[in-house]
């Protein structure tokens, strides 16, 4: 497929896409087309791995640490690089997840305090 309905398909955009070639992320096959124009035509497992790509994303992961793990996985050894990125991002989500908890909670002592009327002194920063 071409890349308009890659995009479409993965759910990005053509831009999108073509950053993920120019950084190695997606290695589509290229030909031409009308004998001139260059073109990328992706397939199947080429969407699997933008869904992974994807996934690394929302989990935070940086487009290099992406790369690093599919270089890996493309000569062979990328389980251990694998399991050793996941399990650095999960201390990093937790981490994460401790300061937003911290933030809500003044979030929510802060919305308190105005609807009450805004008496007495500010919630601190804790």
């Amino acid at each position: 497929m071409w890349i308009a309905e890659f995009a479409r398909r993965g759910g990005v955009k053509p831009t999108t896409v073509r950053h993920y070639v120019r950084e190695g992320l997606l290695t589509p096959a290229t030909g031409l087309a009308g004998g001139s124009r260059p073109y990328l035509e992706f397939t199947e497992a080429d969407l699997r791995l933008l869904g992974a790509i994807r996934a690394g994303q929302s989990l935070g992961m940086p487009l290099s640490e992406i790369a690093m793990l599919i270089a890996g996985r493309r000569s062979g050894d990328g389980k251990a690089k694998l399991l050793k990125a996941l399990l650095a991002q999960r201390e990093e989500l937790r981490r994460r997840s401790k300061e937003l908890r911290t933030m809500l909670s003044y979030l929510d002592r802060k919305i308190a305090w105005l609807q009450s009327g805004a008496k007495g002194p500010a919630p601190a920063h804790r």
